[in-house]
């Protein structure tokens, strides 16, 4: 059940990431419709005694976003955004500074399994939203490292996705 919330929820993301600044309004009648190619790396683990989450996202239309945040922000909490993709072939590297020092996710991932189709419909900021596409899992074996301590993250609910994805206006 947590794989296709995590999943519902990051396609929803996905067909409304690029809504901020990324494209232009449609008119009522007229759909916008793209093409969106992308990876979903999230992660959680335990760096000295507080859990981790870690997300590298990529979105082909949208721009790529590497998030890290420690102890719910107590300890640290972060985020960059860059055209740079994170996984090239199988090897996977993203850094951002975290309280002035850098933090580092890096290590493999492979796409494995069966396409799984994919089909989500909604309603966000005036614009009736369908996406339309398929993912497939990955399988990962990444590292956190931040102030001199490395940890292994766990990502099972990782996966790639291609998708195609309509937006039409509900507003005149």
């Amino acid at each position: 059940m947590r794989s296709s919330q995590l999943i519902t929820g990051t396609l929803a993301v996905v067909a409304t990431s690029s809504l901020i600044g990324w494209g232009t309004a449609a008119h009522a009648g007229e759909p916008t419709i793209t093409r969106e190619n992308g990876v979903v790396i999230e992660c959680s683990g335990t760096w000295r005694g507080e859990h981790v989450y870690a997300s590298l996202y990529e979105n082909s239309t949208a721009g790529n976003t590497m998030q890290v945040v420690i102890a719910d922000g107590e300890v640290a909490g972060g985020g960059r955004e860059t055209t740079r993709a994170f996984k090239k072939g199988r090897d996977v590297r993203g850094a951002l500074l975290l309280n002035g020092k850098p933090a580092v996710i890096e290590g493999t991932a492979k796409v494995v399994g069966k396409k799984i189709a994919v089909h989500e419909e909604h309603d966000d900021a005036g614009q009736h939203i369908v996406v339309d596409g398929i993912h497939r899992r990955l399988v990962t074996d990444l590292d956190f490292t931040w102030k001199g301590r490395t940890v292994p993250l766990d990502c099972s609910e990782s996966f790639v996705y291609r998708l195609r994805v309509s937006k039409e206006s509900t507003v005149d």
